[in-house]
């Protein structure tokens, strides 16, 4: 690692990913003159995930740092013992089937440094771009831009309108994150996701791609009716915690949620048709003239349009 430069913790989550996990690190290795450690949490894969672990940890000691659960916890409980790893500065996230770009990380430093973030005391968060990649190499960025037109990150997210991929922040953040995993329940996805949004004081945007996530091979593709029914139970466990910590919504806000819980019932239970005029009530009632003009609507239908037709040559939208 250069010396006098911010150090970058990248935390990895992974299970069963004895090859995808060597594409995630390699894409760490590159550009590890900008990182301080890589912590990776095992969740006790049966394959041979762990002896990978430990060869790359032999090869760059300094670097790679590990923990493995016995047993296995599940994914959330294992999210959070991944908190517990890092003593850098700022803290990177992504899955062990996710790879880093190379030259983010020097981006984000540089960033840091032109803008004068006090990054040992300030609880900041730096978005970037993310790309989401499939099985036959197409491939779509989206943008988290709107960090830089509205100042309200958390209404951002709660609306879908920002991600976590590619976020880089201040430890000190982290530290303030609340465990709220409840044993293999999903229920507790978003409110961990928010964590973020909610703990952050000042948000920061930089046009470069930090993340890019494969598509149709992680924990979605293995979600059963059981996971089904748990993930029912997301937004209302969302309301409950906010309601706990004393964080007020809005009628807007509060409709926004009502209508992500009747899109989760349309995908994941029963379908009503009553549902689709509460879903057009709550969709004009979650509208705000305050927030910024979405942008890449139209670009990601064309995606999904051109996806859905034959096509020989990757698509790439950008």
């Amino acid at each position: 690692m250069i010396e006098g430069i911010p150090k970058i913790s990248v935390l990895i989550i992974c299970y069963k990913q004895e090859e995808l996990i060597k594409r995630a690190i390699n894409s760490l290795l590159v550009q590890k003159d900008y990182l301080y450690e890589i912590c990776v949490s095992d969740d006790c894969s049966p394959d041979n995930t762990w002896n990978v672990l430990l060869d790359y940890q032999r090869r760059y000691p300094d670097l790679i740092k590990l923990n493995r659960n016995e047993p296995n916890v599940g994914i959330f409980e294992n999210i959070e013992r991944n908190w517990e790893m890092p003593t850098g500065d700022v803290v990177y996230q992504m899955a062990g089937d996710d790879e880093a770009v190379e030259g983010y990380f020097k981006s984000i430093i540089a960033f840091i440094r032109e803008k004068k973030i006090d990054y040992k005391n300030e609880l900041f968060c730096i978005y970037g771009d993310y790309m989401v990649k499939y099985p036959n190499g197409d491939s779509i960025v989206y943008h988290n831009s709107a960090v830089e037109e509205f100042p309200d990150v958390f209404r951002l997210a709660l609306r879908g309108r920002i991600c976590n991929r590619s976020a880089c922040y201040s430890i000190r953040v982290l530290e303030l994150f609340d465990k709220v995993s409840q044993g293999r329940s999903h229920k507790v996805e978003h409110v961990q996701d928010r964590q973020l949004q909610l703990h952050a004081e000042k948000n920061y945007y930089i046009p470069c791609v930090g993340n890019i996530y494969y598509a149709s091979i992680g924990i979605s593709v293995h979600i059963n009716d059981s996971i089904m029914q748990e993930r029912l139970e997301i937004w209302p466990f969302t309301l409950e915690y906010l309601n706990k910590k004393g964080i007020r919504l809005c009628e807007s806000d509060l409709n926004c949620i009502k209508l992500n819980m009747l899109h989760a019932q349309h995908r994941y239970g029963k379908k009503n048709a009553f549902d689709i005029i509460m879903r057009y009530i709550y969709r004009k009632g979650s509208k705000d003239k305050s927030f910024p003009k979405k942008r890449g609507r139209l670009k990601k239908v064309i995606f999904a349009l051109r996806r859905r037709l034959p096509h020989k040559k990757p698509i790439h939208f950008e």
